[in-house]
């Protein structure tokens, strides 16, 4: 018999030879769930084990777990028994071996000689039986271990016979005894666990309500009035009872993503039930169609109320690693950026709502998320009027949205693209109130990146300043850290593309597009200009042709300029003609360009194919804005 420290020595001892080998390397669900059990039964937990503890404690299942719905845990101990059967049938020499038997879930170790010797667990030793007895020994194992009577009970995974627990009808003993009192015993260990843990969780309530001085942020709360987004349990089509764990875990993985926008509120449904939906303004449903070799998913976007599809999809990735859970992010990213960025479908619908009836009441309701919306609309062509629009709508809320740093992101933008200077619109018809100065917009940015650090909107507004200010390196900094805030947002990208451009990396500039126009419902078109001045570059007549026809819906006024120089590149004719027509003869045509564009490489390419269609590009002159000048890499006198 094995005990004390000679016990653990061995079980430590199997169990790192378990981890060790190259199955358990290949998979990390089963190194977890024995390193898990190793450690409570070496920590003397043991028989505190059950089904609810691994859930809860392993695979971060809440309070609300139901083994009836979610057979996760008897998944995962089927494959980790398989796993370690199969590992021994591999190492037949080995003097002591891990042993699980089904309906349990404490660690067993068989002594020298393997199956002819004797199993101990913590508090008892059991006989194991003779050669070739395998089934036996785990139905033995259930009933024994569990007080199984020879009727009743429920089963496990395997179908084996698992006893209730309950006492003999008849008063004769069977199922009591030795058994009966390591049910009681684990009874009482669990419910000291449970009254430990709440005893801990409300300890460590108390303290942080009272101590912590951290403000909630977008990933912690999105205000009212954003639209409410219901996301039911997926439905497994796979045909594979083992698939039915990824039912909740998809929707808690989209959900997650949702919340880095701050742009919606997400309830996580338990079931696909009306009742439980109540009060959402729409409802998304997928359906796993398969993951073997790939994730398959089909997805739909409905409006709660009335049911009507608003989106229907179907998005497959390849899973040539393995890695699921990898696959699913990116399909996770795909959606919610799809739905939630700025321009995406829940921005879009609700344009439409303002646009059909701009006076309806239960737009009151959506408070400054209108506003939010509003900036959408003027980012997609850049019109002032639509800059006014927003403005306008920020005023009537102002001092109401200090805790929104969705809201408080969209207005910096605006004040960003109101800064003279800058070039980003025409702003001579603007009401002076509303034009910014250069470091007016920088102060804000630095302020918002301070008071909200995990929000991607914060470096996305601070790194689109830094590069329009010419600080190419801390701008591309900044806009790689919203794009590891979130991985999901096309506008994150898309700066970073821009500020690429800057740096003269112009592979770096167009997989930065490209990857924003991939992740977005409908790309706004300056997504289209990197793509566009990267194959002027590299003389990729097909990218250019291409980029030119999405940015054309530019307002901006150095679009006209950059177009002239894609007609060139591509020998459009006709399409030069008529933008020559229209821009005449400036006394330098990218003089409206430079402060978005620093790249010598860049604008080099540009003034080549400009030059080649009998427009001249002198070399810039200095201006009478100081923080203009510096944008522009330009030293002048003062």
């Amino acid at each position: 018999m094995l005990i004390g420290a000679e016990r653990t020595a061995r079980m430590q001892q199997e169990v790192e030879a378990l981890l060790e080998s190259p199955a358990f390397q290949r998979s990390k669900a089963n190194r977890s769930l024995l390193k898990y059990l190793a450690d409570e039964d070496l920590a003397g937990r043991g028989d505190a084990i059950s089904e609810y503890s691994i859930a809860q404690d392993l695979l971060g299942r809440t309070e609300s777990f139901d083994p009836s719905v979610d057979p996760i845990v008897r998944v995962r101990m089927r494959r980790l028994r398989e796993a370690i059967a199969s590992f021994y049938s591999a190492h037949p020499e080995r003097s002591s071996q891990i042993a699980l038997p089904r309906g349990s879930y404490m660690l067993s170790l068989t002594g020298p000689g393997g199956a002819t010797g004797q199993a101990v667990a913590t508090e008892q030793m059991a006989v194991a039986p003779p050669e070739g007895s395998e089934p036996a020994l785990e139905v033995a194992a259930v009933t024994t271990d569990r007080g199984a009577g020879e009727a009743g009970g429920a089963t496990d995974e395997a179908g084996t016979q698992i006893a209730s627990g309950e006492d003999d009808p008849a008063g004769k003993g069977a199922g009591k005894g030795p058994a009966t009192g390591r049910l009681v015993r684990r009874a009482l260990f669990a419910a000291l666990g449970l009254l430990s843990i709440a005893a801990i969780a409300l300890i460590a309530t108390v303290f942080w309500m009272r101590s912590s001085p951290v403000p909630e942020t977008a990933q912690t709360r999105t205000p009212s009035g954003y639209p409410i987004v219901a996301i039911a349990p997926f439905t497994n089509l796979t045909k594979d009872p083992a698939n039915d764990v990824f039912e909740k875990s998809i929707p808690r993985q989209i959900a997650g993503d949702f919340q880095r926008f701050g742009r919606a509120r997400v309830h996580i449904l338990s079931a696909d039930l009306k009742e439980e939906a109540a009060g959402a303004d729409y409802l998304l449903r997928g359906s796993i169609l398969s993951l073997e070799g790939s994730v398959d998913l089909a997805l739909v976007f409905s409006d709660a109320a009335s049911g009507a599809v608003l989106m229907k999809t179907r998005i497959t990735r390849d899973d040539q690693d393995g890695d699921y859970d990898a696959a699913l992010r990116k399909i996770s990213q795909i959606v919610t950026g799809n739905l939630t960025a700025q321009g995406g479908l829940l921005s879009a619908l609700n344009q439409e709502m303002f646009a059909r009836s701009p006076g309806r009441p239960d737009q009151e309701r959506l408070g400054v998320f209108r506003c939010v919306v509003l900036t959408d609309v003027f980012l997609t062509d850049y019109d002032p009027a639509e800059f006014e629009a927003a403005y306008r709508c920020f005023e009537r809320f102002e001092g109401e949205f200090d805790d929104d740093p969705a809201a408080q992101a969209a207005l910096g933008t605006l004040m960003m693209h109101s800064v003279p200077e800058f070039h980003f619109m025409d702003v001579s018809g603007l009401p002076k109130e509303m034009l910014s100065t250069a470091d007016e917009a920088m102060r804000y940015a630095e302020t918002l990146a301070d008071l909200y650090p995990s929000l991607d909107a914060s470096f996305i507004l601070l790194g689109a300043m830094r590069n329009v200010r010419g600080e190419t390196e801390q701008a591309i900094r900044s806009l790689q850290t919203a794009v590891e805030l979130n991985p999901a947002n096309p506008t994150a990208h898309g700066v970073l593309a821009y500020a690429y451009l800057s740096a003269d990396l112009l592979n770096e500039a167009r997989e930065a597009a490209q990857t924003a126009v991939r992740l977005s419902a409908d790309p706004a078109p300056y997504l289209y200009f990197p793509l566009m001045v990267s194959g002027l570059v590299h003389k990729n007549a097909r990218l250019v042709d291409m980029a030119r026809h999405h940015y054309a819906g530019q307002k901006q006024p150095e679009y006209e300029i950059v177009l002239l120089a894609a007609a060139a590149m591509i020998g459009d004719q006709a399409e030069i003609e008529r933008l020559k027509r229209k821009i005449g003869t400036p006394e330098d045509p990218l003089a409206e360009l430079r402060p978005i564009l620093h790249g010598e490489i860049a604008l080099g390419a540009i003034e080549h194919y400009l030059e080649t269609v009998g427009v001249d590009v002198p070399d810039p002159t200095c201006l009478s804005s100081a923080s203009g000048n510096v944008s522009r890499h330009m030293e002048c006198a003062q």
